[in-house]
């Protein structure tokens, strides 16, 4: 369960205002119950001319205070209970499928360079098998090597391969495609292709997603004001929502020294065949 905060326009009139703000103050959590996830619940809020009541929406979001999804140009008030909820598993699932089916469509030859998942969280653990039809050599960057057991158990009885696990990272002589599953990037990555969320300096090719495609039924709700990705975050981590769970970025931005093409396809080939790229 999470709350959602949804805006209300408030009334110009004086006296209409006052009794538009004393109405909603006093008005209980919705409750939306969704097909295939658990409910969630949405409180209104007027932003007046004296700002928001903090201590009313505290009262009214209850034992949920700390699981808050809010428009991301209003602050949330320190000393309270109230929390904003900031997603972080679906960053990493975003990150995994955009690089996974961006070198799928481009299908570079397996042998001719390795791929690196940064997860030290241990995020991917039930997915990073699925790249080893892609490439030859798969390395995991992780703090949390023993979690990683079973999945280098899998990839040995399935695909007949080894993961390498590292606790940091190291270049490789072949072209490196770096999936950022954790944010985390560094300065020896510069000569790689880096997937990563929103603006990332390091990496020979860039690749920055940002932004999620709700569905339908999740668009038709979405508040005015609400981030997309923040509202099917809390759906996904906190309400056991998985139709998002096969979902890449909206956006991807590509940058750096790419090839002329420009596309995601062209510039993962340039740079997996070793070429000097444009």
């Amino acid at each position: 369960m999470f709350i959602v905060l949804r805006l209300i326009e408030p009334e110009k009139r004086y006296f209409k205002r006052r009794k538009q703000i004393k109405s909603v103050a006093r008005l209980p959590a919705v409750i939306c119950r969704e097909t295939g996830s658990l409910p969630f619940c949405t409180v209104d809020v007027i932003n007046g001319k004296n700002g928001i009541i903090w201590q009313n929406i505290e009262a009214r979001c209850g034992r949920y205070a700390s699981r808050i999804v809010a428009p991301r140009n209003i602050a949330l008030p320190d000393g309270c209970n109230l929390q904003r909820f900031t997603p972080s598993a679906i960053i990493s699932s975003l990150v995994f499928n955009t690089a996974k089916n961006t070198v799928s469509s481009a299908a570079p030859a397996p042998d001719s360079f390795v791929m690196t998942v940064t997860d030290r969280n241990a995020l991917s653990v039930s997915r990073v098998c699925e790249l080893l039809p892609l490439c030859s050599t798969v390395r995991v960057i992780t703090s949390r090597p023993e979690k990683y057991a079973c999945a280098c158990e899998k990839a040995l009885n399935d695909f007949g391969a080894t993961l390498i696990l590292r606790a940091s990272y190291e270049p490789t002589r072949k072209p490196d495609i770096v999936i950022c599953c954790d944010g985390v990037v560094c300065s020896s990555m510069n000569k790689a292709a880096v997937f990563a969320y929103k603006r990332r300096t390091c990496g020979n090719i860039r690749f920055c997603g940002n932004g999620i495609n709700l569905t339908e039924k999740h668009k038709a709700f979405l508040p005015e004001g609400i981030e997309p990705l923040d509202f099917a975050g809390a759906l996904t981590e906190l309400c056991a929502c998985s139709e998002y769970s096969d979902a890449c970025f909206a956006e991807l931005e590509i940058s750096g020294n790419v090839c002329t093409d420009f596309s995601a396809e062209a510039s993962v080939l340039c740079h997996t065949a070793g070429k000097k790229v444009l």
